[in-house]
């Protein structure tokens, strides 16, 4: 296929997982309809699994939620991890592809780059490249709730609080959504709230799509004289219906698609004040002092990243005059004209505080396993077309015998990026264990044992440290404290039994030494 002669489509996926954390947890199943640019499906749904691996141990609350045991029968036959990844890149690499999913750009989005990135192929290109593009329902919903509420029926929770969860959405607004968190149920929900979203405001709906070209984007922040932008976002606070106006300081770093931005609901003289090292202190405050006489927003220095290449949702400044919007805001706007005014004067000050926070608190990382270090830097060119060229053999392989001998070829390769040899052995020993030799897989098997069993044996000795993700006593406890929260339903917590049964049974076998 070719960017040409391919129409444009929308791909609408869901994963449900093994938990929460994308750098450690790992897709149990992938749901997905094509549709055209109307919302009308293409082809038929497709639903894939995957077996659990290994080193991989579910969460006892994603079991809860999903109802997916990790020895269910529709697992325990399952494809392998790198398959499923094999399979799922092809789909969502497809040429015009905007890949959309419910909350996907901060949880499945993720998730599918770490599932790349573990299995060999490349983690980004499916995102950006041959007219490819990503959007996130959830986040126009939250755009629409601000800017067109007359637009769905807006659910609360039991607390009386507003909320966007898609089973709640679904329900007040007569959506088809059979079985929450079932992937496939989730994407047909999905596609029912964007056309729905699409219909009540169909001008909105395009403008937000806009956001897709990061170019678009860049021309609404990076505005002449360092105009004021509407943004929204979940980072925002609930009250003020997760907006507010801002101010961009432009790029700040060589990162050319992130802007560091000013909120405008805050009066940039005060900041002033205070130094650029007292700048880097407020950063990243999370909770006030315990003797703070101010707002916790008062507190925290009011900047926020904006990326443009994340599909944000920024609007200009005239979307404020929309009805009832600057009262949804909780915004005084003649406060927010002197703020703006206050941030163009003093606006070389405040970029140099700035700075000099940026080099305060920002710097190099501590060295992670390379599993979890896909964030450390991009493949060389020569590494990644290397893989490319082994993935495309791969793939037309019909026998384990050859697979091993090509996947012997790829641990004797010699490769650019440091962290590339380890990844490689971690995904030979999870598909094809007999390609490795007897050092690898005596490391193999101790990497579960330390991973899994911490404090059952010393190390390797030459004090590396490959981190701890989710291990036998940590779980055993959190099955303990779950079965006592209410929180959970009786049916959610009938699986604790059988999930602990598993639970065992797999320490035995990596205790034992036998895997699976």
């Amino acid at each position: 296929m070719s960017v040409a002669t391919t129409p444009p489509s929308f791909l609408f996926f869901d994963l449900e997982t093994t938990g929460a954390d994308p750098v450690f947890d790992r897709p149990l199943q992938f749901a997905a309809i094509r549709t055209d640019m109307a919302l009308e499906p293409i082809g038929e749904p497709v639903v894939w699994y995957a077996r659990p691996p290994e080193d991989c141990l579910a969460h006892p609350a994603a079991v809860m939620t999903t109802g997916l045991l990790p020895d269910d029968p529709v697992l325990a036959g399952a494809d392998s991890e790198a398959n499923l990844a094999n399979r799922i890149h092809r789909l969502v690499s497809q040429p015009n592809t905007c890949v959309v999913g419910f909350n996907n750009l901060r949880f499945d989005a993720p998730m599918l780059r770490f599932l790349f990135w573990r299995n060999l192929l490349d983690p980004y290109r499916h995102e950006w490249a041959d007219g490819n593009s990503r959007f996130d329902v959830l986040d126009a919903a939250r755009a629409y709730r601000l800017l067109a509420p007359d637009a769905l029926n807006w659910p609360v929770n039991g607390e009386g609080r507003p909320t966007l969860r898609l089973s709640e959405l679904s329900a007040a607004n007569g959506l088809t959504h059979e079985n929450a968190h079932d992937a496939l149920s989730d994407v047909e929900a999905t596609i029912e709230l964007a056309r729905a979203l699409r219909d009540a405001d169909p001008v909105l709906w395009e403008r937000l799509l806009a956001a897709r070209d990061k170019r678009e984007v860049a021309r609404v922040i990076d505005q002449p004289g360092h105009g004021p932008f509407l943004h929204v976002s979940p980072r925002l606070p609930a009250r003020v219906a997760s907006a507010s106006m801002f101010a961009s300081f432009g790029q700040v770093d060589r990162n050319r698609n992130r802007r560091e931005c000013w909120d405008l609901r805050f009066d940039p003289l005060p900041w002033l004040d205070l130094d650029a090292e007292q700048w880097a202190e407020r950063r990243f405050l999370k909770n006030p002092p315990i003797d703070a006489e101010r707002d916790w927003d008062d507190l925290r220095l009011p900047i926020k990243s904006i990326h443009l290449n994340r599909v944000p949702v920024v609007l200009p400044a005239e979307t404020l005059e929309r009805d009832g919007v600057a009262q949804r805001m909780v915004i005084d706007r003649t406060r927010i004209d002197e703020h703006a005014e206050s941030f163009r004067r003093h606006f070389d000050a405040l970029r140099d505080r700035l700075m000099g926070a940026l080099a305060q608190t920002e710097g190099e990382f501590p060295p992670r396993p390379a599993e979890q270090s896909l964030y450390a830097g991009f493949v060389p060119n020569a590494d990644r077309r290397h893989l490319e060229d082994w993935w495309g053999r791969a793939r037309s392989l019909r026998s384990r015998r050859d697979a091993i001998a090509h996947a012997r070829d790829l641990l004797a390769w010699s490769f650019e990026d440091p962290r590339l040899p380890d990844l490689v052995e971690g995904f030979v020993a999870r598909n094809l264990p007999e390609a490795l030799d007897a050092a690898s897989g005596e490391r193999w098997r101790a990497r579960l044992v330390d991973q899994l069993r911490p404090g059952q044996r010393a190390g390797h000795g030459d004090g590396t440290d490959i981190g701890v993700a989710r291990d036998f006593p940590s779980l055993f406890a959190e099955v303990e404290r779950l079965a006592d929260d209410d929180h959970w339903s009786p049916e959610q917590r009938a699986l604790l039994g059988p999930y602990r049964r598993w639970l065992e049974a797999r320490e035995r076998a990596v205790a034992e030494g036998v895997g699976k």
